[in-house]
């Protein structure tokens, strides 16, 4: 099970990667951009359908800006520039990298210690664990926060209010969607 979360990470992580374009390119239209998307979908049903828990330390309410725009990125009314595209690709890279080396960490730390407290260990035995494990997830949202004020600083005014325009409407059909099962 390992393993396999470890490969998927990796792949996830080499999609994400191989997506971006070389500096002076846009890669993130067409079939390319598509196939990303579906990919980072996929992966995020397997995780949520697996259990898995967020990495950040505030699971709500903190738009992922990076995932947003990959979205939009070919939105007319978003009219992003070849220039903005390319601080906004790596803004994403560098935040994914980020993210990605604290994952795993997260993860094991977590399984660690929901093993060792349903094995009937003490609970003073595992502060320090769960204080690493706070501390991983602080980063990993300290990451989170550098990318929303990167991405705001490369956004026009106009581009921001599209952009939370969208989040609104997510949240309304997300809420919407949890409230009619």
């Amino acid at each position: 099970m390992k393993k396999r979360l470890i490969t998927l990470m990796a792949a996830t992580a080499i999609a994400a990667g191989s997506a971006w374009a070389q500096p002076g390119q846009s890669g993130m239209h067409g079939p390319q951009h598509m196939a990303m998307q579906e990919k980072q979908q996929k992966h995020q049903k397997k995780m949520k359908k697996r259990g898995m828990r967020s990495v950040f330390l505030i699971r709500h309410g903190l738009p992922h800006y990076s995932m947003i725009l990959m979205k939009m990125w070919d939105n007319k009314k978003l009219a992003l520039t070849p220039e903005q595209k390319m601080k906004l690709e790596a803004i994403r890279r560098e935040t994914m990298k980020q993210v990605m080396e604290i994952a795993p960490k997260v993860k094991e730390l977590r399984k660690k210690i929901v093993q060792a407290a349903k094995s009937g260990a003490k609970p003073e035995t595992l502060y320090a664990d769960v204080d690493k494990l706070a501390s991983l997830k602080a980063q990993a949202t300290k990451v989170q926060l550098a990318c929303m004020a990167k991405t705001r600083a490369v956004l026009t005014p106009e581009q921001m209010k599209l952009i939370e325009k969208h989040v609104k409407h997510m949240r309304k059909k997300h809420h919407k969607k949890k409230h009619d099962k």
